[in-house]
């Protein structure tokens, strides 16, 4: 009997310590789960609006491939940001739209692009406050080929974003890159 109740003893003190551990790990991802208020976010909040882009990408041939875009980027609910709109690319127009989320378990970012045919492609997002800079980056292909968005908030009012772009095939070779030109319109 002695046995029984040091091993129920035991148990209770275990079960005691459990429980303010459980508590601790709660009380540290509840503070960690706070969902941001994207609105207020050092960069996404200059890219509310309404915006127009252009610019050249090279392909791995060295020809020039012309790109223009029509865009919105708007804050949709909390944690969410997403820029939607439309990209002329070799003269085929076609839409997309970008959805930026934060989670708030891990503090990270993430992107996912999804194209007029329907395919989504998942992006890692980095911010860069002290460079005012968004970096998107997917992995491609068998794994080795990349595709590469490097943002930079320009202008003093920063109203315009330059994109520079980069594809990396299988092989490792750089198969499109450039630059593209975003540019917020006027509100009457």
């Amino acid at each position: 009997m002695e046995g029984l109740a040091w091993e129920s003893m035991g148990d209770h003190v275990c079960s005691g310590k459990m429980k303010a551990l459980l508590f601790a790990l709660l009380a540290v991802a509840a503070c960690a789960a706070e969902v941001k208020d994207l609105s207020n976010h050092f960069l996404l909040k200059h890219y509310v609006g309404k915006w127009e882009a252009s610019g050249t990408l090279k392909n791995q041939q060295g020809n020039d491939v012309e790109i223009s875009e029509e865009w919105t980027g708007r804050v949709e609910g909390p944690g969410t940001f997403v820029l939607a709109g439309n990209r002329t690319f070799n003269g085929e127009t076609q839409s997309f739209t970008w959805t930026l989320t934060h989670n708030p378990a891990t503090d990270s970012f993430e992107a996912m692009l999804l194209g007029q045919d329907g395919n989504q492609l998942r992006f890692e997002a980095q911010f860069s406050e002290s460079e005012m800079t968004l970096e998107l980056k997917a992995v491609t292909g068998n794994g080795n080929g990349s595709i590469t968005v490097l943002d930079r908030l320009k202008g003093e009012s920063k109203d315009e974003i330059e994109s520079e772009v980069t594809f990396i095939g299988d092989g490792g070779e750089t198969t499109l890159q450039g630059k593209i030109l975003h540019k917020r319109l006027k509100t009457a």
